[in-house]
């Protein structure tokens, strides 16, 4: 094999090497954390962001944007809410699908989804956490 070609496998295993690990990194990156100006409790997710942890126990995320018929009968957006359980050994993963002004029960907690937008790169998802219920 000659020096040149050596040199390249080099340069080309260390450039997948870099390209797994950046990847890695993009599915760890947090969720949108609560901005200042909403409500305590609310939660603005990102598609294709990792968990965000909500309370103590519980993380959610968010993917699989599409327009569908909801409960109502009307055509909206739609996405997936992943809800994990750490309190769970092995944690617990619930998948949900959801509309606007939905409420999912989940862990103990209720959240109700506030907005759902999906316009080609801006894909995100509201929810606010209920205050509990004595």
């Amino acid at each position: 094999m000659s020096r040149r070609a050596a040199g390249t496998r080099g340069w080309t295993g260390l450039a997948l090497a870099l390209g797994l690990v950046l990847s890695g990194c993009a599915r760890e990156t947090p969720a949108v954390a609560p901005a200042s100006a909403e409500q305590p409790g609310t939660f603005t997710l990102t598609k294709n962001h990792g968990p965000l942890q909500v309370t103590p126990h519980l993380s959610l995320a968010t993917g699989n944007f599409w327009p569908e018929d909801t409960d109502a009968g009307v055509r909206g957006s739609t996405a997936a809410l992943f809800i994990y359980d750490s309190r769970v050994v092995p944690p617990e993963q619930r998948h949900v699908r959801v509309h606007v002004g939905q409420t999912v029960e989940a862990a103990g907690e209720v959240f109700e989804v506030l907005e759902v937008i999906d316009r080609g790169d801006e894909q995100r998802l509201r929810v606010r956490l209920r205050p509990r219920q004595p």
